[in-house]
C-alpha cells in the first residue's frame, strides 16, 4: 500500500540538511537576543534621597554599586527591590530595580540618668530611634522632640521621667462641745455625754521629675469617721422643749388655755434614738407620756413648775403613755434626750396647762 504524506512531511522532505542547520541557528540567535534583552534593566540607586539611574545587565546589586564606586558602611541601611536569585533579575518582563541606601545616623538618648547611643538611618524619626533603643515613653513622661521629627547626625533626645505618687494621711478631727440651756437646775454647767474625735482622710499627690520630689499637693479630703461633740447643759433657766405652738406666754404662764392641772406629779424618761411612742411617733423632747383617758393623745400643753418656781418644760404634746400614768401613780412623764437629764428631773410638782385638745 502506498503511504500518503502530509504537507508538513512533504515540506520537510524537500529541505536539505544544510537548510535545517541554518534554521536552527536562526532560532538559537533569536533566543539569545531575547535573553540578552531581558537582562538589560534600569536600576535606580537612591542614596539618602539623591537618585541616579543606570542601565545594566548586572544581576548582582552589589556589583552594580561596585561599578558605580558606591561604598556602603556596615551600619548603613540597604533596601533592594527588583533583583532575583541565581544571577537573574526579578520576574520575567520586569525591567526596573532599585537600590536604596540610607546612611547611618548616630543619635543620643538621655533617660533615667543614663545616655544611650543609637544608630538609625537617614530619614528615620524620633519614634524609630526610641523603638531601636527599647526605651519606653510613659503617659506622663516629657519627650524633648516630637516623635515624628526626623533625625540628623548628633541629635540628642531627652526623656524626662515624670511620676505621680499618691499618698494618704489620717488626721484627727477634734471633738467639740454642744451646750444647751436648761431649767433643770440653776447656774453651772454639767456634762451629759462625752463625744469622740473623728478621722479625716487626706489624699496627696506628689510629682517626681527625674527622681526629684516636688511639694505634695492636697487633692481630696474624706471624713471617714465623724466627730461627736461633748454635750453639756447649763442651768440658765432655758425652756427645755423645742416645740412652739405660738400661744402668748406672760410671766411663764399662757394667757389663754382650756384647762389647768395644778400641783401634779411629773417624772422624766429617756429612750434611745429612734424609739417610738404609743401613738407611732418617734420619741423626742416635747413629747410626753400621759393617761389618754384624762388627756387625749394629740393634746397640746404647757408645763411649768408648780408655782412657777423656775423649772419650765415648755410646750408639750401628749404622744405616749406608761404604767405609772395608767395606774394613777404619776400624772405626766417628760421625755429627755439623756438619762442624766431624767435623773436631774427626778420627781417634780408641775402645773399642766391644756392649750388645745384634738377635735
Amino acid at each position: 500500500m502506498q503511504k500518503i504524506l502530509t504537507k508538513a512531511e512533504v515540506l520537510v522532505s524537500k529541505l536539505r540538511p544544510r537548510h535545517l542547520i541554518v534554521a536552527f541557528f536562526a532560532l538559537f540567535l533569536a533566543f539569545v537576543m531575547l535573553w540578552s534583552a531581558s537582562r538589560i534593566k534600569s536600576v535606580t540607586v537612591d542614596i539618602d534621597g539623591e537618585k541616579q539611574t543606570v542601565v545594566t545587565a548586572l544581576a548582582d546589586p552589589y556589583r552594580v554599586l561596585e561599578e558605580l564606586e558606591v561604598e556602603i558602611e556596615p551600619e548603613d541601611r540597604v533596601t533592594i527591590t527588583g533583583f532575583g536569585k541565581g544571577g537573574f533579575f526579578g520576574e520575567l518582563g520586569q525591567n526596573e530595580a532599585e537600590i536604596k541606601i540610607q546612611s547611618a545616623v548616630n543619635v543620643e538618648i538621655s533617660a533615667d540618668q543614663l545616655k544611650f547611643h543609637v544608630t538609625v538611618a537617614e530619614g528615620d524619626t524620633v519614634s524609630d530611634a526610641l523603638e531601636i533603643s527599647g526605651l519606653e515613653v510613659r503617659e506622663h513622661d516629657i519627650l524633648s522632640a516630637e516623635e515624628t521629627e526626623k533625625l540628623d547626625e548628633g541629635d540628642n533626645i531627652k526623656i524626662t521621667r515624670v511620676d505621680y505618687i499618691i499618698t494618704t494621711e489620717e488626721e484627727t478631727i477634734p471633738r467639740g462641745e454642744t451646750v444647751r440651756g436648761t431649767s433643770l437646775f440653776s447656774g453651772g454647767k454639767v456634762i451629759l455625754s462625752y463625744g469622740k474625735n473623728g478621722t479625716l482622710l487626706k489624699t496627696y499627690e506628689q510629682k517626681v521629675v527625674d527622681g526629684v520630689y516636688h511639694e505634695k499637693e492636697l487633692v481630696s479630703e474624706e471624713v471617714i469617721k465623724k466627730a461627736t461633740n461633748d454635750v453639756y447643759v447649763r442651768g440658765d433657766g432655758s425652756v427645755i422643749s423645742p416645740l412652739d405652738y405660738g400661744f402668748e406666754i406672760v410671766n411663764g404662764v399662757p394667757t389663754t388655755y382650756e384647762k389647768v392641772y395644778t400641783n401634779v406629779r411629773a417624772t422624766g424618761y429617756y429612750a434611745p434614738y429612734g424609739a417610738g411612742t404609743a401613738t407611732g411617733r418617734l420619741a423626742q423632747v416635747g413629747y410626753v407620756a400621759v393617761d389618754p383617758k384624762i388627756i387625749p393623745y394629740g393634746t397640746k400643753m404647757w408645763i411649768v413648775a408648780h408655782g412657777n418656781t423656775g423649772f419650765v418644760y415648755g410646750y408639750a404634746l401628749a404622744a405616749d403613755t406608761g404604767g405609772a400614768m395608767l395606774s394613777g401613780k404619776n400624772f405626766v412623764d417628760l421625755y429627755y434626750e439623756t438619762y442624766y437629764e431624767c435623773v436631774l428631773n427626778g420627781l417634780r410638782r408641775v402645773d399642766v396647762y391644756i392649750l388645745e385638745t384634738p377635735k
